[in-house]
């Protein structure tokens, strides 16, 4: 696991990513909270922040919010749309997801947009679990998403999708190996420069898509109770051919 993609996209990945809606993320975010919460939830950590959207809504919803990511660029743009919006109770870090500690607990976590998927073995995955374990208070929340076996095997495949946005051009190329239900993706940003040229940077990533009962076997496995699993943001229950889980799990 690297950041090197993202530090290709950091610069564009708002705009590329301009149809989702922070916002009504950080309502279903919170009303989770609200509804599954053990004591009241004030810090919360978000873990793989990138440009730190969701971190900067949470923020805007009062809670005390520390974003984590392994990118340098992404951190600076999160710092820089921190600033603008005059935000003081949030903080940026650099680290990994997979072994970090903080010295203090927090309240709840949450990792959003597919950061679990990055993790390509299974000790990845359990190693990152006893880390957010380790950060959170007894009865704290983990919230995360990721992208389904399905969607790994059945929507990225072996396409390739062209993202344009308002200057920026993203061409994103797809080699899926379906047995270990892993997705390698070769990023290409294409950006349009103030004198008219465009400049171009690359970068390659990984995702690995889990099972439902291999995901809550590890949860358990790092003392985090699962929960619920829902479809979509409106707490529904996952469809055959869904596309992405949202799991909430409970440190005890």
């Amino acid at each position: 696991m690297d950041g090197s993609c993202y530090d290709a996209l950091s610069g564009v990945y708002d705009k590329l990513n301009s149809n989702v809606d922070y916002g009504d993320l950080a309502d279903f975010v919170e009303t989770c909270f609200e509804e599954y919460g053990s004591g009241e939830v004030r810090r919360v950590l978000d873990l793989g922040c990138g440009s730190g959207p969701l971190t900067t809504e949470l923020s805007m919803l009062g809670y005390d919010v520390t974003g984590i990511d392994i990118s340098e660029g992404m951190l600076d743009a999160a710092r820089e749309r921190a600033k603008k919006l005059g935000l003081g109770n949030v903080s940026f870090k650099n680290g990994d997801m997979r072994h970090f500690k903080t010295p203090k607990k927090y309240d709840a976590a949450v990792c959003t947009m597919d950061g679990i998927n990055h993790l390509l073995t299974l000790s990845d995955v359990a190693e990152c679990f006893r880390s957010v374990r380790g950060a959170l208070r007894k009865g704290g929340l983990f919230l995360f998403d990721v992208n389904t076996p399905y969607k790994i095997r059945e929507i990225y495949g072996g396409n390739t999708f062209v993202i344009e946005e308002d200057g920026a051009v993203c061409v994103w190329r797809n080699r899926t190996d379906v047995r270990r239900c892993v997705t390698a993706f070769s990023v290409s940003v294409f950006e349009k420069t103030d004198g008219g040229l465009w400049s171009r940077r690359d970068g390659m990533t990984k995702e690995r898509g889990y099972s439902l009962r291999t995901l809550k076997t590890a949860l358990a496995e790092a003392s985090l109770l699962p929960l619920a699993v829902f479809g979509d943001c409106d707490l529904t229950a996952p469809a055959e051919d869904a596309e992405r889980w949202y799991l909430l799990a409970r440190a005890v």
